[in-house]
């Protein structure tokens, strides 16, 4: 099953070898580079995984970014993965603090890698990816096709023949 993901990473050698990773499984991908976007975007679609970098150095903290996400209700759900690529020299000292710190705001899972490793990385996640799509708050949609009455029900929908 494939799932929508956004990714936002700030370089964009990043961007590319995650994107290429995870298209090539199926994956469908919005890649943004800074947190704004990824606020403007997260804000008009919906997903089924994030992926954030950690060392991202716009618009706030990657914690900014993960206690937004984690005080919407309509977001809190989504998993959030905290991924730091080719950490600085001090990031081996700061792995554990970070690590706790983002568990402790809802991260699903933080995973540093000195080089990118494609199927380490998915072997990381994979165990995020719903079964299914969680579906569309914004669309009205629950991921099977059904629409939703916006009151908690499901009304389902018979595609003709």
């Amino acid at each position: 099953m494939f799932a929508k993901i956004l990714v936002t990473m700030e370089h964009e050698s990043q961007r590319k070898l995650i994107g290429d990773c995870l298209q090539r499984v199926g994956h469908e991908l919005t890649l943004v580079d800074t947190f704004h976007n990824a606020m403007e975007t997260l804000r008009s679609a919906d997903f089924d995984l994030i992926v954030s970098d950690v060392h991202l150095q716009n618009g706030g903290s990657v914690f900014d970014f993960l206690r937004w996400v984690k005080g919407d209700p309509h977001m809190a759900p989504i998993p959030f993965v905290c991924f730091s690529a080719e950490p600085p020299e001090v990031g081996p000292y700061l792995a554990d603090g970070v690590r706790t710190a983002a568990r402790s705001l809802g991260a699903a899972r933080y995973i540093t890698m000195e080089h990118f490793n494609g199927p380490l990385f998915l072997h990381e996640i994979e165990w995020l990816i719903p079964q299914k799509t969680v579906g569309s708050y914004y669309c009205g949609t629950d991921g099977n096709g059904n629409d939703d009455d916006h009151h908690g029900h499901n009304v389902k929908t018979e595609k003709a023949i």
